[in-house]
């Protein structure tokens, strides 16, 4: 029977603090920003969750749960997504973080839960760990531990994946939809948004780029005209700035970098600190620096002569 709280209850005695709860939403915003650090937001998370909902000996306290489910919807996360970032905090210490933080290996949240939780071990040996001593639990996470741990010492390794770890630990393969889906299943996809800005972020990689550019020199036109008519039906800067029904390349090229431009000032600083490593960051410092002069030049230039005058 669940224990019925008198509405002021909370009001008198807060479970949590509402700085508890603004912490909360701004890793829950970090992690829906910066996708290659959802590891460590995703930690973060789940750390705050066990300062307002402590463990009890490796077990959920009494009353945690309906304060688990009143602290993820303070912070905008669904009640699952707290329990699963709690115990996956609990379950990867201190040490363990210090390591892969160091490590040049890229380890996503997915293989840490893995580790911490044997997610995908097949039921019944699930069942069975659950079943087992407190001991025995400990020692078998730990020896997903000790195989994550061997696999970022491989020579040449670049990254983990959560497949690669799930085969490594004889957990259950997850398997991949879009290997038996037709092309045009595929397209369908882009309807969601979600998927359309995936696949948007991963065609403008320089990388996909440059080897599509090299495969077929059309395909740079091609997908240059497609932004311009995408900006221009969406009023966005550019539809007010590149010439209408223009084939200039070298126009097209130059206002897509005026537009790089703009989108990177455009950055809060907070977030490219956030993003950017110390060599980034100084290169950074000198472009602007260069970017200073440049445009004191192109100002002098300017009045010198004429803009738009081909």
């Amino acid at each position: 029977m669940t224990d019925w709280i008198g509405p002021c209850a909370r009001e008198t005695d807060p479970a949590y603090s509402p700085e508890q709860v603004e912490l909360g939403r701004k890793h829950v915003a970090r992690d829906d920003l910066l996708t290659g650090e959802k590891q460590r937001t995703r930690l973060e998370i789940g750390d705050l969750l066990l300062e307002v909902a402590p463990m009890d000996n490796g077990k959920p306290s009494h009353g945690s749960h309906e304060l688990i489910r009143a602290f993820a919807a303070d912070i905008g996360i669904t009640v699952e997504m707290a329990r699963e970032y709690r115990y996956v905090s609990a379950g990867c210490d201190s040490a363990l973080r210090q390591v892969l933080a160091e490590s040049d290996v890229t380890v996503s949240y997915s293989v840490v839960r893995e580790a911490a939780l044997g997610y995908s071990l097949p039921k019944e040996i699930r069942e069975a760990e659950n079943a087992v001593a407190k001991a025995d639990h400990e020692r078998r996470r730990q020896d997903r531990w000790e195989i994550l741990l061997r696999m970022l010492q491989e020579p040449g390794r670049r990254r983990v994946t959560a497949q690669e770890f799930r085969a490594a630990i004889g957990a259950r393969p997850i398997p991949d939809s879009t290997s038996v889906m037709t092309a045009d299943k595929i397209v369908e996809q882009l309807d969601r948004p979600d998927v359309r800005s995936a696949v948007m972020a991963s065609v403008m990689e320089p990388a996909f780029l440059v080897e599509a550019f090299a495969a077929d020199p059309m395909v740079e036109l091609k997908i240059r005209d497609s932004l311009a008519q995408v900006t221009q039906a969406t009023g966005g800067r550019e539809s007010a700035s590149v010439p209408e029904e223009t084939d200039d390349r070298l126009v097209l090229q130059f206002r897509r970098r005026v537009n790089l431009l703009y989108g990177l000032v455009e950055m809060h600083p907070e977030q490219i600190i956030n993003i950017a490593d110390e060599a980034m960051l100084n290169d950074l410092e000198k472009a602007c620096e260069g970017v200073v002069h440049w445009a004191q030049r192109l100002h002098s230039a300017r009045s010198c002569g004429q803009a738009g005058v081909r």
